[in-house]
């Protein structure tokens, strides 16, 4: 009788021979070719095997696989724009990404890689593309375990930057890179409205597998950011594998009207592409800032700018200024629009961060600047038009912070603002005429929901002394209680004078107000005013009420920068008001008549405001303000004080100047009426 093998042995047998086979063929001199044909149809089965339910069969195929790849790697040296050790790797690539192996399996393919990248990290070439692609999709599963656990993948790292040769760091760097950064993202969930509260075991997992993934990336991140500053300094550079299929978007960054093109040559003539690599590296980092988890994030945004300020050396703050206006900016407004969408969705940590993030965006700001100031007979390109398009970008993202229906994010846009006005004005010389432009438009850009909850009310009619508007108040009860309860006091602090919070104070110490409970059924709601939609008209038909008030808070703050930028403390008929401050001096007339017509057109809005008695009821009753009538009296007094002021101001100022140009030595008539005639507004 014939003996018969069982299932299991018969397929280790199958698996022994084919393993011969193949490292035969390797062997042999036959061409690439063939080796390519035999690998194409002996993969499919090797994954196969690798992913059986057996674990005896699963480890033997592993077993075989990484012993064909290190003999074949030996025998057959990768010629240049070949890419045969990528599909050599691709079957473990597919067995971790697809998720077709278990976690024991998992292991032993990660193992093999690491044996693989120490022992042939020459001959790899193509195939880090594939490895480094693997060890994106190693999976973590969720663990009760505290204590913390090391991951062979940084082994693999270490591979790469701890061995002196550039080219195995040309090779692999881009793929590396692209490798650590999705570690720093472990862990993260994309948030919104559905996924706000998680399980608390599968919480606890993601901020540990946060730290011990994400911190270690980020020091791998910081040397391989060194390193390339050190290859940009060599003669001769190797090619870094990759670079040529990455694009960067045509970069013309023009001043204003009349200015010349101003990077032009830096990031595109490097034969080596390690500029390239530097690119993306950065901008794969300011993306990494919105996905990755709130745990790493702060340490994220540090690593950021440290790279950033690491520019202005080397390459250049040319190079510097392009990867600050293309990533940095719109990364940092990717996550206002984000905010804004999510508002409800109450996260302490994510506000702070965003604070942290633009206001370190901020000071390295006013540190390029100054340095650009300081040094710029020593660049070879035009450093006014880069302020001036550096700071275009930074005025786009403030203005987009002030428009935020969040308390704060509007408040940092607005201190940004006042930042960069009397912090860095002295360093901008004329280029702050583009902060001022840019605080103009912010006042107008705050004031959008007042123009807009305008629309439905008609100007008053002497015959019934109101307003005519058609509009619908939705109530949904989807706000946490204590962002309704901080509404509610800014309700207060913008809609009522000082004589009505007086009154509200009092009521509150004698326990004259609603109820617990009305208050409680109040706090929970948040309200959206709409109206009939106009077809021939694109502006939106509904205003959240939180978009009013928080819009009408940050207007106030931008009313009292433009007043400390002209008047400040000094009345303006004081004797010590006189002369112009450094500031004024270098505003255009064009500059300040915006910041004049902002001021003057708050006034106007408020006192459009005012004479709708039926807006002012609606705006009652939804801001839970009782007996009390709402108005913006307060507001357009700081509005029509601030524009008085200044026009006293600068015409006392502006007689000044006359009576000192026509009294001094050389003077006339001709430099009097020029100096007189330099800033003029309405009645000035």
């Amino acid at each position: 009788m014939s003996r018969t093998l069982p299932p299991v042995a018969t397929s280790v047998l199958h698996l022994h021979r084919l393993t011969e086979l193949v490292l035969l063929c390797s062997r042999s001199s036959h061409s690439l070719l063939n080796m390519m044909q035999v690998w194409s149809i002996v993969s499919t089965h090797f994954t196969e095997a690798a992913c059986h339910a057996d674990r005896t069969i699963s480890k033997l195929a592993i077993t075989s696989y990484h012993q064909i790849l290190t003999e074949v790697m030996r025998k057959r040296v990768e010629l240049p724009h070949f890419s045969f050790n990528e599909t050599l790797l691709k079957p473990m690539e597919d067995m971790l990404s697809l998720g077709l192996c278990d976690m024991d399996t998992q292991d032993q393919i990660v193992s093999c890689l690491c044996e693989l990248a120490e022992a042939n990290a020459r001959e790899l070439k193509s195939g880090w593309k594939a490895l480094f692609r693997s060890l994106r999709s190693v999976k973590v599963p969720v663990s009760n375990e505290e204590d913390t656990w090391t991951t062979p993948v940084f082994e693999v790292v270490s591979v790469v930057l701890e061995r002196d040769d550039v080219f195995i760091f040309a090779d692999a760097i881009i793929d590396c890179v692209m490798c650590l950064q999705k570690f720093i993202c472990s862990g993260s969930v994309q948030q919104s409205k559905d996924t706000v509260f998680l399980d608390q075991k599968i919480e606890a997992h993601n901020a540990r597998l946060a730290v011990q993934l994400g911190l270690p990336s980020l020091k791998y991140l910081s040397r391989i950011a060194t390193m390339l500053s050190i290859m940009y300094g060599l003669e001769q550079r190797p090619f870094f594998a990759g670079s040529d299929r990455i694009k960067v978007p045509a970069v013309g960054l023009n001043g204003e009207s009349g200015s010349r093109a101003l990077f032009d040559f830096l990031p595109y003539n490097d034969n080596s592409g390690l500029l390239k690599v530097w690119w993306i590296m950065i901008e794969g980092m300011c993306g990494t800032v919105l996905e990755c988890h709130q745990q790493v994030q702060a340490q994220t945004m540090e690593t950021v700018y440290s790279m950033l300020r690491a520019l202005a050396i080397i390459p250049g703050p040319q190079f510097q200024i392009l990867v600050m206006c293309h990533q940095l900016f719109p990364m940092l407004t990717s996550w206002v629009k984000r905010s804004s969408r999510l508002k409800w969705v109450h996260n302490e940590n994510m506000e702070s961060n965003f604070k942290h993030a633009c206001g370190l965006a901020i000071e390295l700001v006013s540190e390029t600047i100054t340095s650009l100031k300081r040094d710029r007979n020593r660049y070879d390109f035009d450093t006014e038009v880069a302020i001036n398009s550096l700071l275009q970008h930074v005025m786009v993202l403030l203005n987009a912070c002030v428009k935020q229906p969040l308390e704060g994010i509007a408040r940092v846009g607005s201190s940004c603002i006042r930042h960069l006005l009397f912090n860095t004005g002295k360093q901008l010389g004329e280029h702050l005429n583009v902060v001022c432009r840019g605080l103009a438009d912010a006042c107008n850009g705050s004031l959008e929901a007042v123009h807009l909850v305008l629309i439905p009310f008609t100007q008053p009619n002497r015959l019934d002394g109101g307003d005519n508007g058609l509009v619908r108040v939705y109530a949904r009860k989807d706000t946490p209680s204590a962002v309704a309860k901080r509404l509610n006091t800014l309700t207060q602090q913008v809609f009522l004078n000082e004589q009505q919070h007086t009154q509200v104070d009092m009521m509150n110490k004698e326990n004259m107000g609603p109820t617990p409970e009305e208050k409680a059924e109040q706090y929970m709601r948040s309200y959206v005013i709409a109206w009939p939609a106009d077809r021939l008209s694109n502006k939106p038909s509904r205003v959240p009420f939180s978009d009013l008030v928080i819009g009408l808070l940050a207007h106030s703050l931008l009313i009292q920068t433009i007043n400390d930028l002209f008047v400040g403390d000094k009345h303006p008929t004081s004797k010590s008001a006189s002369g112009f401050s450094e500031l004024l001096k270098v505003l255009t007339p064009q500059t300040m008549s915006m910041l004049l017509d902002a001021v003057w057109d708050s006034y106007e809005v408020c006192i459009a405001f005012n004479h709708r008695p039926g807006l002012r009821y609606l705006i009652q009753k939804v801001g839970c303000l009782n007996d009390y009538t709402p108005g913006l009296v307060k507001q357009a007094q700081k509005s029509y004080i601030t524009y008085i002021n200044t026009i006293l101001y600068l015409r006392i100022n502006v007689r000044d100047q006359k009576e000192e140009t026509s009294e001094g030595p050389g003077g006339s008539e001709e430099g009097a009426v020029k100096a007189g005639g330099s800033y003029s507004h309405a009645g000035l």
